[in-house]
């Protein structure tokens, strides 16, 4: 999923945007992702995936508001869009935001709403994860999904799981199981992998810092 990240700034403003940062910005990819995420979806309307999907775009940022800003989570998002589809989804599951606010006006409305992209991000690390993790087992696709979600933050239990999905709850455990460690087993399950490359990405690109120096 390769395209360029579109940011409408004056010319001589975006040369300005691109000259290298001096010295790092961030300790961490992770850092750098929610920095990126959290900036990127304040400034624009395009979806997160889309915006992903837009493929690299070589800028560096000097700063963390304005066009400084958009530059340095421009090339945050550009190397999270060098990564493999399943990576991309891992890392927005794990580090974008899970909601967002909600106009819609109805008198229920709570305000915030799930946030689209990350719910999207789920599904690719749903699928995934029943061809890995529950490779060989019979599999309740909603129970799995509900699994995901729940290692990346939601607030659900494995009791509230099983029994919404009509899944034995021994059936339930030993799949959250399997999810988990290969989600983040040992420091090395798929999730770790994709922050993992991402860090050494944005290393490369001067991005993230060497945590000794930082």
């Amino acid at each position: 999923m390769n395209a360029t990240l579109s940011i409408d700034m004056p010319r001589r403003a975006a040369r300005a945007v691109l000259r290298p940062a001096p010295e790092p910005l961030f300790r961490s990819a992770h850092d750098a992702l929610v920095f990126a995420f959290n900036f990127s979806r304040q400034q624009y309307d395009r979806p997160l995936m889309n915006r992903v999907a837009a493929g690299p775009q070589s800028s560096s940022g000097l700063g963390l508001s304005g066009l400084d800003g958009a530059g340095q989570a421009a090339m945050t998002l550009a190397e999270l869009g060098r990564l493999s589809p399943l990576d991309q989804a891992l890392l927005i599951a794990g580090k974008a935001p899970q909601s967002e606010p909600c106009g819609c006006g109805v008198a229920c409305c709570s305000g915030h709403k799930t946030n689209g992209e990350w719910l999207d991000a789920i599904s690719v690390v749903t699928t995934a994860a029943i061809a890995g993790a529950l490779s060989g087992c019979i599999v309740n696709r909603r129970l799995c999904a509900g699994l995901v979600q729940k290692h990346f933050g939601a607030k659900v239990s494995l009791i509230e799981l099983a029994e919404l999905c009509q899944v034995d709850r021994h059936t339930a455990g030993t799949h959250n199981g399997r999810i988990k460690r290969w989600l983040f087993g040992d420091g090395m399950g798929v999730f770790n992998q994709a922050i993992n490359e991402l860090e050494r990405r944005l290393l490369a690109s001067g991005v993230v810092g060497d945590k000794e120096s930082c």
